[in-house]
C-alpha cells in the first residue's frame, strides 16, 4: 500500500465464520509491525507456511477497546512475543498496559499513528489514523453502518459525537478498515471503504440530529451476541476462559 510518506505494510486477516478483522501493519523498509484486534486465534489466519515467528517481529499490539463479542487474543500474543499492549488510557482492564490518549502521535514501526478517542460502541474505544490515510476504525464506524451500543457499555450521544465530530472531520480520501466485515454483522462482504463513501452512502451517518440517530440505534438491531458479558469480563482480565466455560457449561470461542 503506497501514498504520501513511507510505504505501508499491511495485511488484514479475516475470520470468514464470524467476519471479525484483525490488522498487521508496519513500514514496508522494516522488520517490526504492530498488530490491531488479533483474535485468540489468530495464528490459524495466517496463510498456509507461515507462523506467529516466521513473520516480521510484533513490537506493538493494539486493542481499539474491550471486545463484547470475541476473545481477543491481545494478551496472549503478547505473552509469545513479547510485544507491548497499548489500549486507551480509560480502559478498565486487570492486565498491564501501555495507556494511549486521543489527540496523540505516536511512532510505531516507522509510521505515525495518531489516536482518535471514539466512545460510542465502548468507552474506552479509539480509532487509530496511520500515515494521515488509513483509518482502522474498530467498531466505531462499518463499512454501511455503525457499531451497535447496546451491549452494556454504549452511549448514543458518545457516538453520534464521535462519528460526526472526529471521524467525519478527516479527508474523504481516507480508507477505512473496520473491525468488522460481512453477513455475520449484517454488514457488506467489502473490506474496506473510503471517508468520502461512507459519507455519502452509509444510512447512519445521513441521519438529520441526534434524537433520530438514538432511534436508528434502538430500532430493528439484530440480537445480542450470546455470553456477550462474559466475553467482556474475560477480556478484561476479571474471569479466565476457564471460568467463563464452566458458567456456559461449553465452549466460549
Amino acid at each position: 500500500m503506497q501514498g504520501p510518506g513511507r510505504k505501508v505494510s499491511f495485511r488484514c486477516f479475516v475470520r470468514k465464520e464470524t467476519g471479525c478483522c484483525t490488522y498487521l501493519i508496519g513500514a514496508e523498509d522494516r522488520q517490526d509491525c504492530f498488530l490491531v484486534d488479533p483474535l485468540m486465534d489468530f495464528e490459524r489466519f495466517l496463510p498456509s507456511g507461515e507462523a506467529l515467528a516466521d513473520g516480521p517481529r510484533i513490537k506493538y499490539v493494539l486493542d481499539t477497546h474491550v471486545h463484547a463479542d470475541h476473545l481477543s487474543g491481545a494478551r496472549e500474543v503478547c505473552r509469545l512475543t513479547g510485544a507491548e499492549l497499548m489500549m486507551h488510557e480509560s480502559a478498565q482492564v486487570a492486565v498491564p498496559f501501555v495507556p494511549i490518549k486521543g489527540g496523540s502521535d505516536l511512532s510505531l514501526c516507522g509510521l505515525r499513528v495518531r489516536v482518535i478517542h471514539t466512545p460510542g460502541h465502548a468507552p474506552e474505544h479509539v480509532s487509530l489514523l496511520v500515515d494521515e490515510r488509513i483509518l482502522l476504525s474498530g467498531d466505531a464506524l462499518l463499512i454501511g453502518d455503525v457499531g451497535r451500543t447496546d451491549l452494556g457499555r454504549g452511549d448514543n450521544f458518545d457516538l453520534y459525537e464521535s462519528l460526526h465530530e472526529k471521524l467525519m472531520r478527516l479527508e474523504d480520501t481516507v480508507q477505512v478498515h473496520p473491525a468488522h466485515v460481512g453477513a455475520q454483522h449484517y454488514l457488506s462482504e467489502k473490506l474496506s471503504s473510503t471517508i468520502g463513501e461512507e459519507r455519502r452512502s452509509n444510512p447512519a451517518l445521513r441521519i438529520a440530529g441526534l434524537d433520530e440517530f438514538r432511534r436508528y440505534m434502538t430500532e430493528g438491531w439484530p440480537p445480542k451476541p450470546a455470553n456477550y458479558d462474559l466475553y467482556v469480563m474475560v477480556n478484561r482480565g476479571l474471569l479466565t476462559l476457564r471460568e467463563a466455560q464452566a458458567q456456559v457449561g461449553g465452549t466460549l470461542a
